[in-house]
Order: structure tokens, then C-alpha cells, then sequence
């Protein structure tokens, strides 16, 4: 297998954000939880945010991908409240006999925690996330991972549901604070507690309690009812890719530049350091191309809400 050194893999995945100041309170109302209609209640469970401006990026960070913040206007949406479980991207390939593009090429990218490497694994694929030799045995209630952007997009239009923009994502995101780090707020902890799933330095690089993924819901709920919008997996949305575009992009409701050969994820995963490339907070970009798949991707959906 041929090997790609973890520092250059995970500094293609995310980008260098320090910044911080302190929370400010809520936009508009709480969220109220809603089920798809076109979906069993196991898969379309969503919550309903009432959209509204919001204050996207952060002007502090080294990365200029993340400049200028900017107020952005959002419809009301609703979002799952959770990343898509292998338990759910299961059901949907038994309806549709989806095979995924890591079972058609063969091979996916799966982290050598002894060499600390990314490394080309055949027979790495949903089914089989830490190579061939492994399986969804205890882990139905994991995030669905080696999906390309097309297997996140063909199960989001089969379940009746779209990728999130990444205006969208960031919104849900930030949980109604502004300038918070982190879904929860300012703070990395909240009474010493770790509250999401990413790497941290020193001795311990699993103290927050797991060494790979997290079971979804394993951390508690943000201020808008949804989990894991920091960690765990990195989660692919809808856009394109524009490094410039915070600052020419529209103001309401922005999708993303319409050409560009990379998709945007975001929110950082297990592997994701907590003291550099700091993909775990809430205004941090990656990109990725649309049909890489990795050990640390997966995805959430979203659909539009009534006002």
C-alpha cells in the first residue's frame, strides 16, 4: 500500500483557524425537533432552526479562506440531528443496491496509527472501515465513513433530503452564539469534560474518551438539539470550494461558488489536533475532491422549512 505522511494529509484536510472571544446568546427561537415524511423516523429525525442572520467566519483567523465574517441571511431549514449512522447509509443501500465509489475503486484511506500515516487500505470501504479484515460489528451507531461526496449526495436525495450548504452547516453550527469556538461556546471544556471527539496533545491524545469514532449522540446535545457538529467526522456539504468567495458571495442564502474542482467539509473529525489545524471549530474550512474517501468523512442532511 502507498503511504502519504499524515502531516501532509491532515494539512490538506484542514486549515489553520486561532481566534476566540466570547459567547453572545441566541438568535430567534429554540429549535423544535421534526421528522422527515419521506423517511422512517430512524433516518428522518432532523431539528427545525428558524434561520435569520447570522455572522459567518472569523476575522481572527491565520486562514484567509475564513475572512471577511460576514452577515449571511438563511431560510428556516430543517437539519438531522445527528451524522448519518452505518445503521441508516445500510438501510439505504439495501432499497437501492448502492455501491460505493471506495467498492468500486477498490481501495479507500485509512489511518496507520502505528506508522501515524495515511495509507492507500484495498478493501477499505464503508462496510469495512479500518480495512478488509474488519466490520459494522457494535458500531451500526457510528457515522457512515469512506463516502464520496456522490454516495453522501445520492443518500441525501434518496431519503428526500439535500447536503447542507456550507452557510447552512456553519448556522447550525454555532448553535445561535456568536463568536463561540465551538458549538457549546468559548471554552475547549465544560467542568474538565472534553465535549466533542477530536485528537488532543500531550500524553493522552484520546482524553476525551474514544480512540477512532464516537457512537453518534455519545457527547451532549448543542444549544440548537444537534450533536456532533464539532469531531467525530468531517461531514461533506453541498458547495463548491471558493477560497474568496466569503468575500463575493451573496449575502442570502449562499450555495457556494459555481465552478471549482473541490468540495467543501467541515468540522473536523477524531484525528483533528486540538492545538493546530483546528478543524474542529466551528468557523474552520476544509476541501476535498468530491470523490476521495477517507476514514474521517461522512455527512448530515438538511431540507427547507416553511418559514
Amino acid at each position: 500500500m502507498g503511504r502519504i505522511k499524515s502531516f501532509v494529509a491532515i494539512g490538506l484536510l484542514v486549515v489553520t483557524g486561532v481566534w476566540g472571544s466570547w459567547a453572545w446568546g441566541l438568535f430567534r427561537s429554540e429549535p423544535t425537533a421534526a421528522d422527515s415524511p419521506t423517511a422512517p423516523p430512524e433516518i428522518g429525525r432532523m431539528v427545525r432552526l428558524a434561520g435569520g442572520p447570522f455572522r459567518m467566519g472569523n476575522d481572527l483567523a491565520n486562514d484567509p479562506a475564513e475572512r471577511p465574517a460576514h452577515e449571511v441571511f438563511l431560510s428556516p431549514l430543517l437539519i438531522d440531528e445527528h451524522e448519518v449512522t452505518n445503521r441508516q447509509f445500510a438501510q439505504f443501500v439495501a432499497q437501492t443496491g448502492m455501491h460505493t465509489t471506495a467498492q468500486q475503486r477498490g481501495w479507500s484511506y485509512v489511518f496507520d496509527r502505528n506508522e501515524q500515516e495515511w495509507v492507500r487500505c484495498d478493501g477499505a470501504d464503508w462496510r469495512h472501515p479500518g480495512g478488509p479484515d474488519t466490520s459494522l460489528d457494535g458500531r451500526d451507531d457510528s457515522p457512515v465513513v469512506h463516502v464520496s461526496w456522490y454516495d453522501a449526495t445520492a443518500y441525501a436525495r434518496w431519503s428526500g433530503k439535500q447536503l447542507p450548504t456550507e452557510a447552512q452547516w456553519e448556522y447550525a453550527a454555532r448553535s445561535g452564539l456568536r463568536d463561540a469556538n465551538f458549538p457549546w461556546g468559548r471554552e475547549e471544556r465544560i467542568d474538565g469534560r472534553y465535549q466533542a471527539n477530536y485528537r488532543q496533545h500531550g500524553k493522552d491524545p484520546w482524553a476525551d474518551g474514544f480512540e477512532g469514532l464516537a457512537p453518534v449522540k455519545s457527547y451532549p446535545a448543542s444549544r440548537f438539539a444537534l450533536y456532533d457538529m464539532s469531531g467525530n467526522v468531517w461531514e461533506w456539504c453541498a458547495d463548491r470550494y471558493g477560497e474568496d468567495y466569503y468575500g463575493t458571495g451573496p449575502r442570502e442564502d449562499p450555495a457556494g461558488p459555481d465552478e471549482g474542482p473541490l468540495r467543501v467539509i467541515r468540522g473536523g473529525s477524531w484525528l483533528s489536533p486540538e492545538n493546530y489545524c483546528l478543524g474542529h471549530h466551528v468557523s474552520t474550512r476544509g476541501k476535498r475532491p468530491a470523490e476521495e474517501t477517507s476514514q474521517h468523512v461522512g455527512f448530515r442532511c438538511v431540507r427547507s422549512a416553511e418559514r
